[in-house]
């Protein structure tokens, strides 16, 4: 639940589909550490979906870098609204040798940039 500082299943998107519908509003902010996809939803809670490929590095270095964003999100999801994210490295960016505070401060400001967006 939203209001636990727990990261439970209701705060996923779990599904091909409720990636694609996110991917297809083609809405995004990037740096040089993180891209972050976004779109307004109808669960009234924020969700996260992750996505690192392997070209990222092998799987200690990726479930690393998802656990880091799974842990930004369950603390900072209030700043979010109802809306879908779904985070993934920049492509050719720092993302691998970031540490936890790169990618809050990152999250934070990609965070801010979405909102600004989506009052357009």
């Amino acid at each position: 639940m939203a209001g636990t500082g727990r990261f439970t299943k209701s705060d996923k998107l779990l599904s091909r589909a409720q990636f694609d519908a996110v991917f297809a509003r083609k809405q995004s902010v990037g740096d040089r550490r993180l891209t972050l996809f976004f779109a307004p939803n109808q669960a009234g809670q924020p969700r996260l979906g992750l996505v690192v490929s392997t070209a990222f590095g092998n799987a200690v270095k990726r479930n690393l870098f998802k656990r880091r964003l799974r842990e930004i999100f369950r603390r900072h999801r209030a700043l979010l609204g109802a809306v879908d994210v779904i985070a993934m490295p920049a492509r050719h960016g720092e993302a691998r040798s970031a540490g936890h505070a790169e990618l809050e401060q990152s999250w934070l400001a990609l965070c801010v940039k979405a909102s600004a967006r989506g009052s357009n």
